[in-house]
């Protein structure tokens, strides 16, 4: 922590040494001492300032956070509605601190106000605001704040950066949805009676209406008293409530991501939730199944606000995928990932100075970085299960469900002593990138195997497939077989597909344009492959944007088929 000239102080320092050196030319004392005793003005505002970083050094300034309740009900945080984060100066030193500016670290779902001043005075406590806007759901955490701290005069500054990690959960958007959309014609009679009236054959049920009898009707259902009172046949037309069951089987793929708070996937989580929420309040169950190459995770139906919220759980985690075979990075970018991560954050030092001799035992915990570092992977997993420890106190019962605790996902031949460092990107927020490339047709395995899980508990009264559909028809066979399947044993099937090219950026230039034409043509072709696959077995395809809500999207179909 050395202080540094600024844009001004530079200046300062320029046009001093170059009055210096044109009085030196032009034999002009005068200018010569002129520009010394700027040099010396300069000199004496560094000694007065350098104190401030000697301050620093000694930790005598301490920053602490904490975020409000939000705006929804509970106090929840939701995407796209920013909230205030309240950030505290405390100065224990003898002099005042000038901050300039206060970054704060996050991730890239999270966007921030980078300039937030401030004047804490001696011994003195300074609370600020600065607002940060979420533009993706998802478990989110922000990692410390890097502050610039000046002078008076603006002449000098210092850096320094306060590792402060803290957790926040972002519940999803808040689309309208209707119960309606996806509101069954049969269902099961429950001990919990549900909003959804169906009339259905049988002598049990509520009184609907008396109506005139029609071919067909059942001559048990006729109401013989008011037959005889209007002189013609009657009937009674029954109905009862029922409890539906709902399956949502989201796909988690790499085509369905895009830029954060604004791609397929961000849509899909919103509307998944906005319908679990419609069917809950409605009385009915929900389930989930999530899923890529294979079943990431799933949650059996259920009932209730506690299950919507283990739900929306379900849905955050897909954004939070550190699983070995869905992400994108080999095991030696991996750990020096981390290590740079707690070397900024934990300030401990993971890199091996001086490697051992071959025929030492400590190789086998001993990995190579990417750029040919050596890290002591032993020593880092010691670090992290401490910091996991201190970490299982107190965010294991909030914000990180406590299932993150113990599923991590490896490959046949995956290290172990990867698991923790994994384990340790998902509960600190450090982004790892997803897999795109998989073998062929293991998509659409991991379709069938998802959609047979969807339908293998009972018989759900609808199922509700949210993708993009891509790499379904790699293997016709087991797709078919699987929507076959979910055809006999739900009572609808319907897929939700949020198109690719509508949530892709808008083009700015000429060839742009040209390439987002040929690209949207392409998918297109491909969607509308899928979708005839689909319509022939059954499966209302229903297409999405982003503008589109749950709650409209439903009601603008007719027969299965889009209504323009």
């Amino acid at each position: 922590m050395i202080p540094r000239l600024t844009a001004r102080g530079l200046l300062v320092l320029g046009s001093a040494s170059l009055t210096i050196l044109v009085g030196a030319l032009h034999a002009a004392p005068p200018l010569v001492g002129l520009g010394g005793l700027v040099l010396a003005a300069l000199s004496a505002a560094y000694i007065i300032f350098y104190p401030t970083a000697v301050l620093l050094r000694r930790k005598k300034i301490e920053l602490s956070w904490w975020v409000p309740p939000g705006d929804q009900p509970g106090g929840a945080l939701a995407a796209d509605r920013p909230f205030q984060l309240h950030i505290a100066f405390r100065n224990h030193g003898a002099r005042t601190l000038r901050v300039l500016h206060t970054r704060v670290l996050s991730g890239s779902a999270l966007a921030t106000d980078e300039d937030v001043p401030a004047t804490v005075g001696a011994g003195k406590q300074v609370e600020v605001l600065t607002t940060v806007r979420p533009q993706a759901a998802g478990y989110q955490v922000l990692h410390g704040a890097a502050l610039v701290l000046g002078d008076a005069l603006g002449l000098f500054d210092v850096e320094a950066y306060f590792p402060n990690p803290i957790a926040v959960k972002v519940f999803p958007r808040q689309l309208p949805a209707d119960s309606r959309a996806v509101r069954p014609t049969a269902g099961a009679p429950h001990e919990q009676v549900g909003l959804h009236r169906v009339r259905r054959r049988g002598l049990a049920g509520e009184l609907r209406e008396l109506r005139e009898h029609s071919h067909g009707d059942p001559f048990k259902f006729i109401a013989w008293k008011a037959t005889a009172r209007r002189g013609k046949l009657m009937v009674r037309d029954l109905e009862n409530e029922i409890v539906a069951t709902h399956m949502l089987v989201l796909d988690l793929g790499a085509t369905m991501r895009g830029t954060p708070g604004r791609g397929p996937l961000d849509w899909a989580i919103d509307a998944a939730a906005a319908m679990a929420r419609a069917a809950l309040d409605g009385g009915d169950r929900v389930g989930l199944v999530s899923w890529d190459t294979r079943i990431y995770n799933e949650l059996r139906p259920g009932s209730g606000h506690h299950h919507w919220l283990q739900l929306v759980d379900r849905l955050l985690d897909v954004q939070c995928v550190v699983d070995e075979d869905l992400t994108d990075i080999t095991p030696g970018e991996l750990v020096a990932a981390v290590a740079r991560y707690l070397a900024h954050q934990e300030a401990f030092d993971a890199r091996v100075r001086i490697a051992p001799p071959l025929d030492d035992a400590r190789w086998q915990s001993i990995q190579a970085g990417p750029d040919g570092q050596l890290y002591d992977l032993g020593a880092m997993n010691r670090t992290i299960a401490k910091l996991l420890t201190v970490m299982g106190g107190s965010e294991r019962k909030g914000l990180a469900p406590a299932w993150w605790w113990s599923r991590v996902h490896l490959a046949a031949d995956g290290d172990p002593q990867l698991a923790p460092l994994r384990l340790f990107c998902r509960l600190r927020g450090i982004e790892i990138a997803y897999r795109r490339d998989h073998e062929l047709s293991r998509r659409a395995t991991g379709f069938a195997r998802a959609v047979e899980r969807a339908v293998s508990e009972g018989r759900p009264d609808s199922v509700v497939i949210i993708s993009d559909l891509a790499g379904l028809l790699e293997d016709e066979a087991t797709t078919l077989r699987a929507l076959a399947r979910a055809r006999r044993a739900a009572g609808s099937v319907i897929a939700v597909t949020p198109t690719r090219w509508r949530f892709a950026p808008p083009a700015r230039t000429s060839p742009g344009s040209r390439v987002r034409e040929v690209m949207t043509a392409e998918l297109r072709e491909q969607l509308d492959a899928t979708r005839r696959l689909l319509a022939r077995h059954g499966v209302r395809v229903i297409e999405a944007g982003p503008g589109d809500h749950p709650a409209g999207m439903f009601a603008r179909t007719r027969g299965g088929r889009r209504v323009a």
